[in-house]
Formats: C-alpha cells, structure tokens, sequence
C-alpha cells in the first residue's frame, strides 16, 4: 500500500508571483499545506484556489516556521518544498514508487538534488549541483535550530539520496539583482544573529559523529565557519576555483562573489551587534553605579576610567 505524502510550503505574500508554479508542481500530493508569515488575504486567495489548507504563523526564521507547521500534516511522510521551487515530473515519478516501496520505512529521509537558477542560468559548477537536501522526510523529523541555513540532521544510515538522474527540485530563488540583495539583506541579519548565538553558548562537538556523520559534520562546521579568519575570501576560491565554478561564465563568478561579500557582511553585521551589546552593558554598569554605590564615584580616578570607557563605546557606535 502506498504511504500518503504532506507536502508543506512555507511562503509570504512577497513571493506570490512565483509560488504558484510551486504548487501546482505537487497537486499529485495527498494534502498540501501552506504556512504563510504575511497574514495575507491574496496568499489565503492562492490557497483555496489549489485545495492547499491555509495557515498563518509569525515568522522568526526559516527553521522555525518549518518546526511549527511539520506537526499540522496529516500524514506520516513530508515533502517540504520553498515557495521559490518546483518538483520536477521524474522526481514525481520517483517519489511515487518510493512510498510504494515496502522499504520506504527503513529510512528516516530522502535527500534530493536542487538545480539553482541563478538570473535565469542554471549552476551545474561551484558546488551547486547536485547540492543534496533532506526534503522528504518522516513527520517526526525537524529542522536543526538555525537561524539560517537549517537542514534536518539524521544519522548516515537513515538517509537515501535520490540520483539527479531520477529526478530533483528546480530552485529559482535569485531572478534579479533586486531580489537576490532583499534576501541578501535578510539572510546576513539572520546569520549575524546566529553568530550572537554561538558567541554566547559556544560549540559542543560529538567527535565521533563529527567524523562519521557527514550531514552533522556540515552542521558543526556551519557553526564555527564565519568566526574564521578569511572565511568570506576562501567562500569565493573555493567556489570559483576549487569547485570549478569558472566553468558556468560570468554567472559563477558573480555567484561566488556576491556569497563571498554576503559572508563577509554578515560578520560585520554581528561586530556591530557585539559591540553595541557591548555598549549596553557598560550604560547599564553605569547606571548601577550612580544609582546604587554612589561612594564609589567619589574616588576620581575610578570616575575617570569609567567615563572613558563609556564615551568611547558611545562614540563608536553613534
């Protein structure tokens, strides 16, 4: 007997001109779910028009919406699809005789190939495909807790991609230069606060599944990669050079340098973010200070050294 499939797509009215190719991607779908951050009547519109069942949900980041909506499907098996992505007809094909299989419960989660359509070309160098992501998966699954670029970590064994060759999702996210710097906007304000994050908590690695788990490796080394010196130049060599991303012309130069810059910016993003918390801290110290040990105050030196650092933390930051 087939298993029934969810398919989930998280949106936002922004994105109304292209979701529609998304969903009529996976109208072969048992049920189909919409979660939409904008609160919009035109998306609601969208969704009743494609039998889609309509929810709305704040968002926070990327992870989280996924997180919030996985529990509402219906069924046992999830195809989590972008707004911006569309389910070619072979990776229909091959989904369909994959929840026919009497083995589909062996694993936990499918990864599928994505072409990304950078201004309407597509990337076959740089590292970009085939690019696997976890996107059929068992409703028990989640989403690490990422502010952005989350994926779900599964244990090596758990997991079955799906070859290019059967099929994979077309990913057409980065149309026009107005597009891609919105979300390059948004996506920096995502990972600089993550940084925070990670600054404060800092990294508990499990070594053995480090080396062993290929997918947990790659969810580490997104953790400490921006806080490595160099990180935004490498980004670009590797993606040019390294992953012969020279081979896809001017498009995989302008993709690899405009991730390298997002990576950079991103990092100063979070100086700024550490340096004005840092700057709250001290106004706060100051005001305990006046407020509660005002003797202390007296001794001039201590004034003075503590002026100087406020000043020079506001000033910074004007």
């Amino acid at each position: 007997m087939r298993e029934k499939l969810s398919v989930i797509i998280p949106t936002r009215v922004e994105d109304i001109e292209i979701m529609e190719g998304a969903l009529k991607s996976v109208q072969w779908a048992d049920e189909i779910l919409i979660v939409d951050s904008s609160f919009s009547a035109k998306v609601r519109k969208i969704a009743e028009k494609w039998n889609a069942r309509y929810f709305t949900h704040e968002y926070v980041y990327s992870a989280k919406q996924k997180n919030w909506i996985i529990p509402k499907a219906q069924n046992n098996w999830v195809l989590l699809l972008d707004s911006d992505e569309m389910v070619t007809n072979k990776l229909r094909r091959t989904i369909d005789r994959i929840l026919l299989n009497t083995k589909v419960n062996n694993f936990d989660g499918y990864g599928i190939a994505r072409k990304h359509f950078f201004f309407g070309k597509f990337l076959r160098w740089g590292g970009r495909y085939p690019l696997y992501n976890i996107r059929l998966f068992k409703k028990s699954c989640r989403y690490e807790d990422r502010d952005v670029h989350a994926h779900i970590i599964l244990d090596k064994e758990k997991v079955l991609n799906i070859k290019p060759e059967k099929g994979d999702i077309l990913h057409f996210s980065d149309r026009n230069f107005n597009e891609f710097f919105e979300r390059f906007d948004r996506y920096s304000d995502y990972q600089a606060n993550y940084m925070r994050k990670i600054n404060e908590k800092g990294i508990d690695i499990d070594w053995l599944k480090f080396f062993s788990n290929f997918y947990y490796f790659k969810a580490v080394v997104k953790d400490f990669w921006f806080f490595v010196p160099g990180s935004s130049l490498f980004r670009f060599v590797w993606m040019y050079i390294f992953r012969l991303g020279f081979l896809d012309g001017r498009y995989g130069f302008m993709i690899a340098l405009l991730y390298g810059f997002q990576d950079y910016i991103s990092k100063v993003k979070f100086s700024e973010i550490y340096q004005l918390e840092n700057c709250l801290s001290v106004r706060i110290r100051d005001y305990v200070m006046r407020k509660f040990t005002p003797a202390l105050l007296k001794d001039d030196e201590l004034t003075e050294n503590y002026l100087e650092s406020y000043n020079k933390c506001f000033i910074t930051n004007k």
